[in-house]
């Protein structure tokens, strides 16, 4: 019994370390969960940024690309004397339509990028409410814990307690038995007695019978 609860005691202590150890790693994870989700918010406000300036150059590109219009049509205008001109306006309207084409593909991408990064925020949202209700489980189960192992070491003393008077017992119950041994053997020992004693007095009885016939016979020869 005291092995036994001195092993209950055991291992409601390991349990209780475990939980602990439980209990640090998840606060260790809600801390690396709102690293990340500072982080992506972090990511998508820069992607709004870059947006803007993604915006800010699509705009330009715009106006660059009417200018290179208008001095194309000035230059039409101005004949042989605008003909350089044209060339320039040309080039400055191709690199407008690049820049137009660039900044439709990286606006694309940011959106993409925005739009993961929405979802990775809102998963790590959802995960860091499961991590906080997974901590106050484990609180929970901590304090449940806790209180068991309060109560086996309190039981604990009582268990060794019984275990002690029932081994004063079992040696009680060993010296009654010895001593009904011991009297079992006086018995005998007393019977054998009785017995060697009335062969004795069988003997002696005997004995007296053969006096007085002896007696008997004596009187009777006298007379």
């Amino acid at each position: 019994v005291s092995l036994k609860a001195n092993e209950t005691k055991s291992f409601a202590d390991s349990g209780k370390q475990s939980i602990d150890e439980m209990s640090e790693t998840i606060r260790n994870l809600v801390g690396v969960t709102e690293s990340v989700s500072k982080k992506l918010s972090l990511i998508n406000k820069n992607a709004d940024n870059i947006s803007n300036i993604i915006s800010t150059i699509t705009k330009v590109a715009d106006q660059t690309n009417l200018l290179s219009l208008n001095a194309a049509i000035e230059a039409e205008k101005a004949g042989k004397y605008g003909k350089g001109f044209s060339v320039v306006a040309k080039e400055i309207r191709r690199l407008a339509d690049q820049t137009a084409v660039a900044t439709l593909d990286i606006e694309k991408m940011i959106k993409e990028m925005q739009s993961s990064v929405k979802s990775g925020v809102e998963e790590m949202d959802k995960f860091f409410v499961e991590v906080r209700l997974s901590v106050s489980a484990i609180e929970v189960i901590k304090q449940q814990l806790e209180k068991i192992i309060k109560n086996v070491h309190e039981i604990s003393p009582r268990f060794i307690a019984v275990n002690d008077g029932m081994m004063n017992q079992a040696q009680g119950a060993d010296q009654i038995n010895e001593a009904i041994m011991q009297l079992s053997a006086s018995a005998e020992e007393t019977a054998a007695a009785i017995k060697g004693f009335n062969k004795v007095a069988e003997e002696l009885n005997e004995a007296v019978k053969n006096l007085e016939n002896e007696i008997e016979q004596f009187h009777a020869d006298e007379n």
